[in-house]
């Protein structure tokens, strides 16, 4: 029956040669060994070959010029080719002796050469394969097999005293290969109690490939480690990568200049007779300010103060004269300063709900006396005698005061005009300061397109216990502006009209001649308007059409478009391949 054999290279660790041969379907290998193999280093090695191939299934015979292969070979209890096995060697009477002690001598080493030429010549045995220079291994599962045939050893016919004493010496030979085999055994059960391995079942690596293990864990760190740097950077490529873009338009110079009239009758821009929408402003204000009196005079002063009048007579209105009296419940009288109407009383489920009003009163006579604290009721004398008379009543809830008589501090004329000129500053100022937050900031107000009026001032002479007097004023400012947003986009559509799908760069505006006409709302001015016009740009819709392109894509972006002058792009980090996808990561600048 045919052979297969399987060739085996010099650094082909145990592991790999099992390898192959449990890969191999044939049932009977031959496993060539060439001289100097690592196989031939230990004699546990072929232990292993054994156990694996009978657990397999398989029959194994060694074929090797090396004469450590063959005596481990055989101490294993594998079958050399052209040998016998320790096993065959008492039984076999007939046939060439290949025994080869331990310690061979020279003669005996030399005769085994020659036999193995001997073979070479005759053909018996395929020829052996060159060993692959060193670092150049055929990868493991390239392998050169052959078919082999079994081989017939010639009978030698010898005299009988020849054959009796090679059977003494095969004997000898037996006996002292039966006793390396159980060393052999026995070293191994020792070896692997010591280092508390599995039998040479539970596993099939030798010792010779620890360092190859080593070797390929230390691989597989640094893979790993390569893994994690290329996953932390793409990381950072995708979260944090941005991108820099500057696009430099060619500029062509754009001049106006005309003159306008906004009006607050109007909606829209007449482009035929330059009039546009205007719109009116009105800001109130109101300031109350104490001065320094510097005059003095003897003054007979009434003390003041402010009633709450009510009403729980009737829903009818009641009209009360200037001069009317209020009574005190210790007796003093306080007289309106001016006519007031109550309102009517409100009529609720039956019963009369009182209404009231405020007015000022004045202390019928001059002095402190009539300085009083809060006073919760005063009647109508007016009204004794009548159902009114508990209908009606007064209250004097913060009291009064102001009541002297003596010298005092009054304010000059002076003082006076002084005080009146500060109020107007003041109004004016604040007026102004508030008109600002009037109107959204795309409204334009021209200088000279407002107006301030003082409406009242009123003085009191009548100064405090720290010698002052008030000033009471009231202001207006009206202001006429426009939509200057919509009158810049009125003059990008005239300048559109020769420069279509055009947009302005820088646009200045110079406003002169503004007369305003605050009683009807318009106001008329002239513009020179100076800018410079480049292509119009959606910026969303670019940095959508470049967005997760190639750096290359989106440079031929910026290339095709129209007017362009100079274009760059610069990304972060520098190994960025591509444009981010997140448009918020793009910077693009236009100038």
């Amino acid at each position: 029956m045919a052979t297969k054999k399987i060739i085996i290279e010099k650094e082909e660790s145990v592991g790999e040669v099992i390898d192959l041969m449990l890969g191999e379907p044939d049932k009977t290998l031959v496993l060539v060994v060439p001289h100097g193999s690592v196989l031939g280093k230990s004699a546990r090695n072929f232990a292993i070959i054994k156990r694996e191939a009978a657990e397999a299934g398989k029959e194994i015979e060694i074929e090797s010029v090396d004469e450590n292969v063959v005596v481990f070979a055989q101490n294993a209890g594998i079958r050399v080719m052209g040998r016998l096995s320790p096993m065959e060697r008492g039984s076999s009477a007939a046939g060439i002796s290949d025994i080869v002690p331990v310690r061979r001598s020279e003669a005996v080493m030399k005769e085994e050469a020659s036999e193995e030429d001997e073979k070479e010549e005759e053909g018996e045995e395929e020829e052996e394969s060159p060993e692959p220079p060193r670092g150049r291994r055929r990868a493991p599962a390239v392998r050169r097999s052959a078919v082999i045939k079994p081989r017939i050893v010639p009978k030698e016919s010898e005299d009988a005293d020849d054959e009796e004493e090679e059977e003494g010496v095969m004997e000898e030979a037996v006996s002292a290969r039966e006793e390396e085999e159980q060393s052999f055994i026995r070293e191994e059960d020792r070896f692997f109690k010591k280092r508390k391995l599995p039998p040479p079942g539970a596993g099939d690596e030798e010792e010779e490939e620890a360092p190859e293990r080593g070797s390929r864990k230390w691989v597989g760190w640094v893979a790993a480690l390569v893994v994690v740097v290329i996953a932390v950077l793409a990381a950072v490529t995708v979260v944090f990568g941005s991108a820099k873009i500057e696009i430099v338009f060619k500029q062509t110079p754009w001049n106006y200049s005309g003159n306008f009239v906004a009006d607050k009758a109007v909606s829209t821009i007449n482009a035929a007779t330059d009039v546009m929408p205007a719109q009116v402003f009105t800001l109130p204000k109101n300031v109350t300010q104490l001065f320094p009196a510097t005059g003095k005079d003897n003054v007979s002063l009434k003390a003041q103060g402010t009633i709450t009048i009510y009403n729980a007579y009737s829903s009818a209105p009641q009209p009360l004269v200037a001069t009317t009296r209020f009574v005190t419940p210790d007796g003093k009288i306080f007289r309106l300063v001016s006519k007031v109407v109550v309102p009517g009383a409100s009529i609720v489920n039956g019963k009369i709900v009182p209404s009231s009003t405020t007015a000022t009163v004045a202390a019928d006579q001059a002095g402190s006396d009539y300085n009083i604290g809060p006073t919760p009721k005063l009647t109508i004398p007016g009204f004794q005698g009548t159902a009114k008379y508990d209908a009606f009543s007064g209250a004097l809830l913060s009291g009064t005061s102001g009541g002297f008589v003596g010298v005092k501090a009054v304010p000059t004329a002076s003082d006076i005009a002084s005080a009146k000129q500060k109020v107007t500053d003041i109004l004016s100022s604040e007026l102004q300061n508030g008109l600002s937050g009037g109107y959204t900031s795309n409204f334009k107000i021209l200088s000279g397109a407002t107006n301030m009026q003082i409406v009242k001032l009123t003085v009191n002479t009548s100064t405090d216990q720290n010698g002052q007097f008030s000033v009471y004023g009231e202001g207006v400012l009206t202001a006429i502006g426009f939509d200057e947003n919509a009158f810049k986009a009125f003059l990008l559509s005239l300048a559109q009209s020769t420069e279509p799908s055009s947009t302005f760069s820088g646009l200045t505006l110079n406003y002169t001649n503004v007369v305003p006409d605050f009683a009807n709302g318009k106001l008329s001015f002239s513009v020179a308007a100076q800018g410079s016009l480049e292509p119009a740009l959606s910026t969303p819709d670019f940095l959508a059409s470049i967005s997760g392109k190639s750096i290359s894509d989106a440079k031929s972006a910026i290339a095709a478009l129209p007017q362009l002058q100079d274009g760059s792009i610069s990304v972060w980090p520098a190994w960025l391949w591509q444009i981010p996808g997140n448009a918020k990561r793009i910077q693009l600048t236009v100038k």
